[in-house]
């Protein structure tokens, strides 16, 4: 199939989901899990292996059950996307429930510029959303393999309101200017670097090649941190925002240990719901996957 065919096709798939309610996406996906579960594919084998790395305090049970749950969010979340990149953001908006800690986000924003972070947790495309919604916010951005699809996020994007920055040294440069500028950065913060843009450091007690930049960027002058995640509620009533300040935490010495601490903060928001985490994403690829 050619590239063009495979762009149309995501593209009318995506456009035809972003018709349907919410509550429809997530019955789709839950009569589609069984496939994930059943026949071999990589999104089970790779969800698998990092949650058998990462909780080894889990008994066997309770890591088929994280497993199962964790392939039922990942289809929520790519169903998802049809809502997020093919309607209007407002329509998006509306599936926000509540939100906790944004008066951190507003105060950090009023004293200077602020990193925002958010990892492939929830629905991170709405929280995505949402924050360009109400403050000036410039996104490291990754392009999609496929040119349709990826003429489709960008479009998405811009609509919501977000400058886009490429994960390139003139992309780094935009994201600062933004900062001095008081603006807001959005980094996925457990994305792989690229080689020599990230250092060693432990996640879920696991050796992880983690990025520099977001430490990096934060010595930008009054320059804060915030972590935060849309949170999937039960039985499809949408979604809760919830985010909080971890400046300080971060602010260490080394890049070394305000990396790990970074991680760390990370971790913990990660385990408020593992379940809604993609671990299917090869968090180890540079590491214990080279293995």
């Amino acid at each position: 199939m050619s590239q063009r065919l495979k762009s149309s096709l995501a593209v009318g798939v995506l456009t035809l989901l972003g018709k349907l309610p919410l509550r429809w996406l997530h019955r789709i996906s839950n009569a589609l899990i069984f496939l994930l579960l059943i026949f071999p594919n990589q999104s089970h084998r790779q969800t698998k292996i990092n949650i058998e790395r990462c909780f080894p305090e889990f008994n066997s049970t309770q890591k088929a059950n994280l497993v199962r749950q964790s392939l039922r969010h990942t289809l929520y979340a790519a169903l998802e996307m049809g809502i997020n990149w093919t309607q209007t953001s407002d329509i998006g908006l509306q599936f926000i429930k509540s939100v906790t800690g944004a008066e951190q986000l507003t105060s950090a924003q009023a004293q200077g510029g602020v990193i925002l972070l958010t990892p492939h947790l929830g629905n991170w495309e709405l929280f995505a959303n949402w924050a360009a919604h109400h403050y000036p916010l410039t996104a490291l951005y990754k392009p999609a393999k496929l040119k349709g699809l990826d003429a489709l996020i960008h479009q998405a994007r811009s609509r919501a309101g977000m400058q886009l920055a490429p994960a390139t040294a003139k992309g780094v440069m935009k994201l600062k200017r933004a900062l001095i500028k008081g603006q807001v950065n959005l980094i996925l913060p457990d994305q792989e670097p690229p080689p020599s843009a990230g250092t060693l450091s432990q996640w879920f007690n696991q050796p992880a090649y983690t990025m520099t930049l977001a430490n990096q960027l934060a010595n930008t002058n009054n320059t804060r941190i915030i972590l935060g995640f849309a949170r999937r509620l039960e039985s499809s009533q949408g979604f809760a925002l919830e985010l909080e300040d971890i400046t300080q935490q971060c602010r260490l010495a080394t890049i070394e240990d305000s990396v790990a601490a970074l991680n760390q903060a990370v971790e913990a928001l990660v385990r408020r719901a593992p379940e809604q985490y993609q671990w299917e994403y090869r968090r180890f690829k540079h590491t214990l996957d080279q293995a």
